[in-house]
């Protein structure tokens, strides 16, 4: 079952009056080049933004998404670091700088920062979701501590879900804690509802598949992999379970 990765968020661009009219007009073509895939132009763009309003926090925002995504995770937290300490409320860019810490394996950290963003919007969803997600890897990376780790974890799942309902990563995620945790059918629920919201997802396929082969219904499981193998038919994943499903059976 794969966990899937914390994502950054872009920002909303401010109003023209808010700024030097080039600044702005820079700012909201380094978010459209970003958007288009293009990070040279992106950099320029934040860059040239940056040269009207050096603290300006979306600008360094900016940069550090062209770093992440080239690589330089250094940088990066360096740039939302900037932006944050530019514009104290600006909650997407300590959501930013999290998802790097989380790259870079600093889990506690991580949770830290989108903690910080919560502070600021406790209705940020992307921040609860990565929080979740810090709290889960940490489970895993530290068995002794794991049971208290995961039901912070499945908390913030469930405080996400409160007002997204429709979020198939929660539930995907909420599936794995409570498979691994013991409950399969909570599990086979989670799972089933991810699966809805994301037809073809071979991640919540496959936890369907295992939640039903632990309960002992095989046809059903088997019925789960086969769907998961033409959703993917190169998983060897779904395809091992298939074949545990069917010697189940």
């Amino acid at each position: 079952m794969r966990l899937l990765a914390a994502a950054l968020l872009l920002c909303a661009c401010p109003s023209p009056a808010r700024l030097q009219p080039r600044a702005a007009e820079e700012l909201r073509r380094g978010y459209r080049h970003l958007e288009a895939g293009d990070r040279e132009r992106a950099d320029v763009a934040f860059a040239h933004a940056l040269a009207f309003h050096p603290e300006l926090a979306e600008a360094w925002n900016g940069r550090g998404i062209v770093a992440e995504q080239a690589g330089d995770l250094a940088l990066a937290a360096r740039c939302f670091a900037r932006a944050a300490a530019a514009q104290p409320d600006f909650a997407e860019a300590r959501v930013n700088r999290g998802v790097v810490l989380f790259r870079q394996g600093h889990l506690a950290e991580a949770a830290a920062a989108y903690r910080e963003a919560l502070s600021i919007d406790p209705d940020l969803a992307a921040a609860r979701l990565d929080l979740a997600r810090a709290l889960l890897h940490r489970g895993l990376a530290e068995p002794a501590a794991r049971v208290a780790l995961w039901a912070e974890a499945r908390r913030e799942y469930l405080h996400l879900l409160e007002s997204r309902d429709d979020e198939p990563a929660a539930w995907h995620d909420l599936g794995f804690l409570e498979l691994e945790s013991g409950q399969a059918s909570r599990a086979e629920a989670s799972y089933r509802r991810a699966a809805a919201l994301q037809p073809g997802s071979e991640a919540a396929l496959h936890g369907l598949c295992l939640s039903l082969a632990r309960l002992g219904r095989c046809a059903e499981a088997e019925g789960a992999c086969r769907a998961c193998l033409e959703a993917a038919p190169g998983s060897a994943a779904c395809r091992r379970s298939l074949a545990a499903a069917q010697a189940c059976r």
